[in-house]
């Protein structure tokens, strides 16, 4: 029977992220494994225009890293069992799959936002694309 020893879950602090992370918190507590969680910047979301016409690309980055490392800490210091976390920068579905790789993580627990339709047909399934790509099981945790 494989063993989990390390869980990654990949969080968006929306709603739905804090569920899941529910789940995950459940399994590393339930299996005795490490728990990393990693956020990816993907889009200028959570800047309004009026910011972003007074930074450079750089600057607006090193915003969303410094912003996404603090809402990390916060809520790695919520949970129950010590966590560790990660900021990464690219497409989400590849930057999750490129961390589980790296860090050789027995489990994915990640959600579905549930998209449908055209919605699904132009943005895609980020959970998709890492259940097909992950080197490891993931669990699809849903609305």
């Amino acid at each position: 029977m494989p063993t989990i020893k390390s869980l990654l879950c990949p969080v968006d602090f929306s709603e739905m992220s804090r569920a899941v992370l529910d789940y995950a918190v459940f399994m590393a507590n339930t299996h005795q494994a490490e728990l990393k969680l990693v956020h990816v910047v993907d889009q200028l979301h959570g800047f309004d225009s009026y910011k972003i016409l007074h930074m450079t690309a750089i600057e607006i980055t090193h915003e969303m890293e410094r912003q996404a490392k603090s809402q990390l800490k916060e809520l790695v210091a919520c949970l129950p069992i010590p966590a560790k976390f990660e900021v990464r920068f690219g497409r989400a579905a590849d930057e999750i799959v490129l961390q589980a790789k790296e860090d050789k993580v027995d489990l994915v627990v990640m959600g579905s936002h549930g998209r449908s339709g055209i919605t699904h047909l132009l943005v895609g399934s980020v959970a998709e694309s890492v259940v097909r790509h992950a080197p490891c099981p993931v669990l699809v945790v849903r609305k």
